[in-house]
Formats: structure tokens, sequence, C-alpha cells
């Protein structure tokens, strides 16, 4: 039941045609086997030609920390060797049409390739034929060129020339290292259309690593923690190493003893040369399948119970107890860490308030919502939360008017008088100044004249201070003037300081004094 979920979600073998299909996405892996343990339906469908896994040599054992909470480690020489390796193949369609309808051979604008006229420059040669597609099998990376193309025009003779020898590109955008693996052409229906568009498939390498996902077929899911080093991996007596090593602790809460059975009957399997059946109530009360396997494995010399003797790869001593090892189908899942790790230093912002913008794509950021920051105020963790909502989102210098406590109503100014030593600041607040008419008596007044940009004179106005606020609070402000609302802020002076009452310290019971006195 639970592998009908698993088998969908696997990489294995999508398609036999792989060579002639051009999704926009599909997933191979390319070291599929054939299991040991197979139901009986199995050669009737023919799934030999659809792997959809590995026969992976499994030991259940806590040999470190490395395996705990359905994380699995894997053989280092077993991943060198091809273990779990598969390749994502993409494809992308250019084209050269402003739209999708089929245009006619005069009405053609655009053309792939060089213009006759244009010097080709090393770099473009990298990846790039002399025809302007790519060159099958070149790696590309983020950045580099998919196709050439130039502008174009029909002269009397019916023949496309081009004007201004200018070369357009199509770039790859993906973030990971690809291959060319095809080029198709794509014409018109009627035949008599130039080349506009065409379809690149792209194969994309994915190596097993570490956030990667893996199964059996009884939904026993783990990452893959650690490539272990083979000369660190313990061994039987036999001198065989297991491919994967998985914690006891994921069977009895779950109780998928099928897979118990499996590794037991994959084990007997391989030492007899026998595909196992595995087909759903073939055994029962009266004739278990561990009596059925167990003594297959004691005829082979094995233990009848599956389990071994193994010494440990770093001491080379034996274990205290026998270790359950045995062969088992393992299956590589499509969730890979490489499609859903987000990382972000410094990128793109959104204009009106200043955050990050969301969306993985668009190397945006992780939202600090509504529940984690009150997770993190429950903690007492102020300057975590002044770094998460304020530096590390839309800080922002902004100048502010102390007395009517607005943003919105400072402005920069200049001094009416040349060469006049101005004050520390040049930002006034336009609501608290008096503009200055002729023949005012100015007697009354402290504070420096300026005018604005229109060439009115002011006086008054300087209380103004620069605070740091976040960007979204200025934009809120301004969305709120827009409806009629005013928010006023209480700003204090740069050099006081709250003062709560002095609280009486005591250390055992005794009263040393006030904070104030100490």
């Amino acid at each position: 039941m639970y592998q009908c979920q698993m088998a969908k979600q696997t990489m294995g073998t999508p398609t036999t045609a792989l060579a002639h299909r051009t999704d926009n996405k599909l997933y191979h892996l390319q070291t599929g086997q054939t299991p040991i343990v197979r139901a009986s339906l199995f050669n009737e469908y023919g799934l030999d030609n659809w792997p959809n896994g590995m026969n992976a040599v499994i030991a259940v054992i806590s040999y470190t920390g490395y395996d705990m909470d359905d994380a699995m480690i894997i053989n280092k020489s077993s991943f060198e060797r091809g273990f779990g390796h598969g390749s994502i193949y993409k494809t992308k369609v250019i084209t050269l049409k402003d739209d999708g309808r089929v245009i006619s051979a005069r009405r053609v604008k655009k053309l792939f390739g060089f213009p006759k006229s244009a010097a080709i420059k090393g770099e473009w040669t990298k990846t790039l034929d002399a025809d302007g597609l790519p060159i099958v099998g070149a790696q590309i990376k983020e950045g580099d060129y998919l196709a050439a193309w130039h502008s174009v025009e029909m002269d009397f003779a019916d023949n496309y020339i081009n004007t201004d020898g200018e070369v357009r590109f199509e770039r790859y955008k993906d973030s990971e290292v690809g291959y060319i693996e095809q080029v198709r052409l794509i014409g018109s229906e009627s035949g008599s259309e130039p080349l506009q568009t065409i379809s690149i498939k792209i194969r994309i390498p994915r190596a097993p690593q570490v956030g990667d996902k893996f199964s059996s077929r009884h939904g026993q899911k783990g990452v893959l923690s650690r490539l272990w080093p083979t000369i660190d991996m313990p061994f039987s007596e036999s001198g065989i190493l297991p491919d994967v090593i998985i914690n006891p602790h994921a069977f009895p809460s779950r109780m998928t003893i099928g897979m118990l059975i499996e590794i037991m009957a994959g084990k007997s399997g391989a030492l007899h040369g026998l595909a196992q059946d595995g087909t759903p109530w073939t055994f029962d009360e009266q004739y278990p399948a561990k009596d059925f396997f167990g003594e297959q494995l004691r005829q082979a010399g094995y233990s009848y119970h599956g389990s071994e003797p193994m010494y440990s790869g770093i001491t080379g001593e034996e274990f205290a107890a026998d270790i359950y090892m045995g062969l088992c189908y393992y299956q590589r899942l499509r969730h890979m860490v490489n499609d859903k790790f987000q990382v972000r230093t410094t990128g793109p912002i959104v204009p009106t308030t200043g955050q990050p913008v969301k969306g993985r794509k668009r190397h945006g950021g992780i939202r600090v919502g509504e529940m984690e920051k009150d997770a993190l105020l429950a903690h007492g963790t102020a300057f975590l939360l002044q770094d998460r909502l304020i530096n590390c989102s839309d800080y922002t210098k902004s100048w502010i008017c102390k007395p009517c406590g607005s943003f919105l109503s400072v402005q920069p100014t200049v001094s009416p008088y040349i060469g006049k030593k101005k004050k520390d600041t040049a930002v006034r607040c336009r609501s608290c100044a008096v503009r200055v008419k002729p023949g005012m008596d100015l007697s009354g007044f402290d504070g420096e004249m300026w005018e604005d940009g229109q060439g009115n004179l002011f006086i008054g106005g300087d209380q103004t201070t620069e605070v740091a606020v976040p960007g979204a609070l200025k934009y809120l402000d301004v969305e709120l003037a827009a409806m009629g609302v005013k928010l006023k802020y209480n700003v204090g002076g740069d050099k006081e300081m709250r003062k709560g009452p002095a609280r009486p310290v005591q250390l055992n019971g005794v009263n040393l004094g006030s904070e104030d006195t100490l």
C-alpha cells in the first residue's frame, strides 16, 4: 500500500523511448536493476523493462549517530560505482515568432545563426555551432549561450539580408550545470516556413548527495546523511561490506515486517542465484516465510535467522551482537535537496516596502511570519527579532520631526545665503517652520532661515532627527495619509534614556539595597 505512493515518486525509468521524448521534465535512473524478490505478475507485466531501483546490501545497525531519525548511510565506494546515480532531462523550446501562428516566408523577421557581416567571437563558439544552434554534448552553465539569432529583411530578389550586423542570444538561465543532449528543428506543417522554432533537450546529472531521499518498497523512506568511507564501514566474516546502513529503530513502531523478510529473501536468492517469489499471501502460519527463506540460508552456510557476525571498520573488533544483513530493493526518489534548498544573502527587493521578494526561483527570502515572531518574542530574543525583522529585511534610515512626530513633513533644505555655515542637519520640518513674509519681524525666532525648492523662505523646523525604521512602516504611513489618517510618532532626544523604578537586590534572602545604591 505504501509502495504505491513511493513508486510514483521514484526516479526510475519513465519511458523506454527516452531518446524520442520531449517532455518538459523527466527523471531517469542510470543504474536501474531488476529486483531479486518479485511478485508473480512482475514478469507477466514485463517490469524488467522499467527498473526503478537497485539491489542494495543492507545492514540493520545503529553504527553511528548519522543514522538517527530515518537517515541512512551509503557506502562511498558504492556511490562511486554508480549506486543511485540519475539524470534530469529538461526540454527548452526557443521560438523566434512573436506569436504561435504560422507566418509566411515574407513576414519572417528573425532567423537563427550569425549574420554574414558579424565578427564571431571565440566565447560564442564554446557552446554554439556555426548555424547558431547549440553543440550536442556541450557543457552549459548559467549565463551560457543557448542559441544565436539575427534580424532579417527580404530584398527584391526574395533573399533574407541583415542590415544592422547585430547578434542576439538566448541564454541558459538555470543555476545547475547541464549538457546538450539533443537539438530538434521544428518546422511548419506546410514546410514553406524558414526555421523559426527549435527544441533543446538538456541533461542534468544528479549523483546522490547528502539530503537526497531514498526508500525501500515498504514505505521505509529516509534521507542520505553521509557517504561513509569504505575503510570505516563494518564488514562481515566473508568480507562483504553493506551498501546501505539503516537504523533498527525504524522497524518496531512501523511494523514493516515485510522489509525484514525481503532482506532475508534477497540474501538467500543472491546466494542460490534465484529470483524469489514475493507474491502476497503465499505463506501462512503453518508455512511461514521466515522458515522457507531461513532454510535456504542454512543450506548456503549462513545463519537461519539472517544475522551474522560483523566487525567494526574503525577498530576491527567484532560487534557484541550479530547484525541482520541482506539484500533489499532500494529506490531513489525524485525529492532532491538541489531542488529544495533556498539561500539568500542579498538580492532583489520589493520596490514599495524594501523587503526581499518571495520565491526560490527569484532568489527571494524566507518570511519570518507572525507565529515565528511570537515564538522568538516568547523566548526573549530581542536582538534576534531586530536582526530578522529589520536589519536583514527592510532596514532604512529616515528623518522625522520630533515636535509633530511625522515622516511626511520633513524635506531637504538649503540656506539662502551663500557661504553661510549650515547647521548639523539640512533636513527640516516644513509643518513646524514659519514662512517668512516681507517685512516680518524675526527677532522672536531662533534658528536659521532656509528656503524650499520653490524659493519660499522659512525659519524654524530644525528639531529633526534621523531614525532607523522598517521600510514597510514608511509605506504604511504614506498609505494611511492617502486615506486621511495621520500617524504621530513619539521620538525622544538623542541622549534620553528610559529609567524604571529601582528594584531591591536580595542575596540568600538578605536585602542588599537597591540597584541605584550598588
